[in-house]
């Protein structure tokens, strides 16, 4: 089995207010709102700090694309839009990271700096990213596993929330940008996918213990940085499910054990000279846009009607590798096309290897392009169809990336399948520099002395278990709505148990038969689970007047109640019932479930 190294970044986003403005943070599920204003932006390319210029900024600036923003009014304002400097720092975030900072062991800064983090891609209006170095090593405590060491923990800010494109251009929608994150960095630790993923899980554990943290799918993602050995350090980005990370990290390897496997056949056939790198660099492809002017081809008749040119390049020695299986679905065909896709806003590329007469190309189309190319034996191509621009930055993108015959280091965008493609080439440290509008915050020991404690997992876990039970104790370790738990736990005359049961069982039944729920406040569950625990109602009634409450969101757990007669029958009303029931316990049930708990009629039952 091949070793891997394997790093984890996790990012956790709190809830409140925004980093530096009074914006309040939308839910993950927070639909746009009607009305927003846009407005649109080019970046240019600057140098960092040390006087050097990102790679992978300067990747982004070269593909020249604007870009359009959208500013949902309430989640949104001029910072975002990049018209107002940024606000201080939010203190309640910054008081959260040091007290897991704390709780982690790490070493606090003396002085919290905000930093630039230089990103071209369309997701800041700034053009970059505002983060801040918290602490340093320290671990994550596990029970029963070793501790997970740290590289770094960090304060920053979302980005924006990608949105379809409009008019052709990429598009984002700025309620997102500026959330708080908690950035957690390990050390890489991590042998296998399998410990990835343990480890993965017990920093989400550790993260979610932190009061005022968002939770919910999109609250919480994982970047993963693996290598092999002979291959290089790839950043995978965005993975928002914990369960493909596994399938991620081993897929990872795969596509690296097969790349490195096409390196060592294309070095047997020679090839490693540097042709391929001489051609990208010259732009040795031909225009063979007059061969198909009548080809039945779509891609390519479709770019000739929008006024595009068909682009072919040779490559030389690479027969039958471009199909070569690299992952799931994914071949190294496909590799460079994502290469040609981000490089050049193309829709992809058409390689030798692939069943051409399925994309419509004839017989005598092929082997015009195969005489025009010089096309041997050994030898394939490929073809890209698309306005003369695009085509050519693509095609020289696709060139450039079949001719290095080394694992490059990238960053990857995660698929929901587990695999994932290129998004551009990783990042150095050229590109952060100090952010000159917002002050630095001196970490003093009052500051210090102010933390919170912080609950650890273990504990969690041990009160839970004690006050719920272990499968229901469990179950709201890792609920979503755990700080609603809390809440309702606070509240008088609530029982522990049944605000549990409301919340992970009750709810989600009912919004599995369409139930509205959303449409009833927690504040009214409070009041519904008091009355339960004052028993002025049954536990059996609790779905039935969560339902009705559904149907009218101006109605009261009391109303509700009231009008439908639910009200929990007393001792003598109980006997008085089941004596007109004749004694019959189905049928006096049937009846009353909904207004007389079991223990009250049991005694009675027994009785006969």
């Amino acid at each position: 089995m091949v070793q891997i190294t394997c790093g984890l970044e996790i990012h956790q986003r709190l809830a409140g207010h925004k980093l530096f403005c009074s914006c309040p943070c939308p839910t993950p599920d927070q639909t746009l709102e009607p009305h927003s204003l846009s407005l649109r932006r080019r970046y240019g390319l600057s140098a960092g700090e040390l006087g050097g210029v990102d790679r992978a900024a300067a990747f982004e600036t070269g593909r020249d694309r604007q870009f359009e923003y959208v500013l949902p009014p309430h989640y949104s304002c001029l910072v975002e839009a990049d018209e107002e400097p940024p606000h201080s720092l939010n203190p309640t975030c910054l008081a959260q990271t040091l007290a897991m900072a704390r709780a982690c062991d790490s070493k606090l800064v003396t002085e919290v700096q905000v930093m630039r983090k230089t990103i071209l891609d369309g997701s800041a209006t700034t053009g970059f990213q505002r983060t801040s170095l918290v602490a340093v090593g320290g671990a994550i405590p596990r029970t029963g596993l070793p501790p997970i060491p740290l590289q770094t923990i960090c304060l920053e800010e979302e980005s924006a929330g990608i949105l379809p494109p409009i008019s052709g251009r990429p598009a984002f929608r700025l309620d997102r940008m500026g959330v708080p994150l908690i950035e957690v960095t390990t050390e890489p630790v991590f042998h296998s996918a399998a410990e990835a993923h343990a480890g993965a899980e017990a920093i989400g554990l550790f993260l979610r213990m932190l009061p005022g943290v968002m939770r919910g799918l999109g609250t919480i993602r994982q970047d993963v940085n693996i290598s092999i050995p002979g291959g290089a350090r790839v950043e995978i980005k965005g993975l928002q499910e914990l369960r493909l990370l596994p399938i991620m990290v081993d897929n990872e390897v795969i596509r690296q054990q097969a790349l490195l496997g096409i390196i060592a056949e294309l070095k047997k056939r020679g090839i490693g000279d540097g042709k391929a790198k001489t051609d990208a660099s010259q732009k040795i492809w031909l225009d063979l846009t007059s061969l198909f002017a009548h080809s039945t081809c779509k891609v390519v008749s479709r770019s000739l009607a929008a006024g595009g040119v068909v682009l072919a390049a040779r490559l030389a020695g690479y027969a039958g590798l471009l199909g070569t299986t690299i992952n799931p679905n994914r071949r190294f065909g496909t590799e460079l096309s994502d290469y040609a896709k981000v490089a050049g806003g193309v829709h992809g590329l058409i390689h030798s290897d692939e069943d051409l007469p399925k994309y419509g190309f004839t017989p005598d189309e092929i082997a015009h392009v195969k005489k025009a190319l010089s096309i041997g034996p050994n030898d394939a191509f490929i073809i890209i169809a698309d306005h003369a621009d695009k085509a050519s930055a693509a095609m020289s993108a696709a060139i450039a990336r079949a001719g290095r015959l080394e694992i490059p280091g990238e960053t990857r965008k995660a698929s929901d399948d587990g695999t994932s493609s290129f998004m551009r080439p990783i990042s150095g440290a050229q590109r952060m520099y100090p952010e000159t509008d917002v002050r630095p915050i001196r970490i003093t020991p009052e500051i210090i002395a102010d933390l919170p404690p912080l609950e650890t997992p273990t504990a969690r876990r041990e009160r839970l278990v004690k006050l719920l039970g272990a499968d229901l104790g469990e179950q709201m370790l890792r609920s979503s709505q755990f700080n609603d738990f809390e809440w309702l736990c606070a509240k008088e005359n609530v029982d522990a148990r049944l605000a549990a049961v409301t919340l992970e069982q009750t709810l989600v039944s009912l919004r599995r038969e369409g139930v509205k729920v959303e449409f009833i406040t927690l504040e009214s569950i409070a009041s519904l689970l008091a009355m339960a625990g004052k028993n002025e109602i049954t536990k059996a009634v609790i779905p039935e007047v969560l339902r009705e409450m559904a149907k009218n969101e101006n109605a009261s757990p009391a109303d509700v109640v009231a009008s439908n007669h639910w009200e929990r029958l007393t001792p003598a009303a109980v006997e008085t019932a089941w004596k007109s029931s004749g004694g019959d316990l189905r049928t006096f049930m049937t009846k009353y479930r909904l207004v007389v708990e079991g223990g009250d009629v049991a005694e009675l039952a027994r009785k006969k």
